[in-house]
């Protein structure tokens, strides 16, 4: 946790600054992806979503209490232009920053206030879960990958196509819907993140054209079991990685975790389950 408030941190004292995911992911000492993972499940925001959210906060500030100009603003928080600060603004805030500036009707904004840990107290405290702790033998699956952008995903979504899937796949050997997550870290670039809806199967012949064929390792998982809609998801990892690896004996081990579907899973019931695998090893 003192490693992720070290990355809140460094984006307090870069806000006016050109900084990369990147950079902010190594304030943290984490990899990119690991960091991304965590930053997300915790904050409720992507790191980029909270820089955004920040300078748009602070630059609200400063519109009532500073005599600056919009455009000096706009380049102060990192816009290519006024225009550009303009559509963010009025995105986030609903009005655009002259009106908010004339009208001061500061009660209606939504401000993105500094992460602090006492935003975390709660799942220290008030929760409680305990994984099984098990190994998890390979399993071989075949699915759809979607590239998705961190900003906007939607499992439900997400999952359509492979749902959809009109034709026959060969050698499935098992019911339950494996969910993988990936990601990869272009050389200089951003990360890009991936989402593999997929089944078992006992080999990979005749993959079909469409698909691709993952191995899910030997490894030793924390398994969490999560209920209710899909919706409420974020909580779960909230606490996971909030609560229980940190006070847990183990470390996150940076390889794919996934997320198990039952057959007859379906959103609408409040009793559905969910089994999340997250990699880990010992202290």
């Amino acid at each position: 946790m003192q490693r992720l408030f070290k990355s809140i941190d460094f984006i307090e004292q870069h806000l006016f600054e050109r900084i990369s995911v990147h950079d902010i992911a190594q304030a943290s000492h984490f990899s990119t992806y690991y960091f991304c993972r965590v930053f997300r499940s915790l904050v409720g925001d992507t790191p980029k979503e909270y820089l955004r959210k920040r300078r748009l906060s602070i630059a609200a500030e400063k519109l009532l209490c500073e005599d600056i100009g919009i455009l000096e603003l706009a380049i102060d928080c990192q816009f290519e232009s006024q225009e550009a600060f303009t559509r963010a603004f009025k995105s986030h805030f609903k009005t655009t920053p002259a009106q908010y500036r004339k009208n001061k009707h500061t009660n209606d904004l939504l401000y993105r206030e500094q992460f602090s840990p006492e935003a975390l107290e709660y799942l220290q405290t008030r929760l409680s879960m305990e994984p099984e702790i098990m190994n998890q033998p390979e399993i071989r699956v075949v699915g759809i990958v979607t590239e998705y952008d961190d900003t906007d995903f939607d499992l439900l979504k997400i999952w359509q196509p492979f749902l959809s899937y009109q034709e026959p796949i060969p050698n499935v050997i098992g019911t339950e819907g494996f969910g993988i997550y990936e990601a990869s870290q272009p050389e200089g670039g951003d990360v890009a993140f991936s989402y593999v809806c997929s089944i078992e199967v006992s080999s990979f012949d005749d993959v079909p054209e469409s698909m691709e064929s993952r191995i899910i390792p030997e490894q030793l998982y924390a398994k969490f079991t999560h209920k209710g809609p899909l919706a409420n998801l974020h909580e779960t990892l909230k606490y996971i990685w909030g609560s229980w690896l940190p006070k847990s004996n183990y470390d996150y081990l940076e390889k794919s975790d996934f997320e198990l579907y039952p057959q007859d899973f379906d959103d609408s019931n409040p009793d559905n389950v969910i089994y999340l695998h997250i990699p880990i090893k010992p202290r």
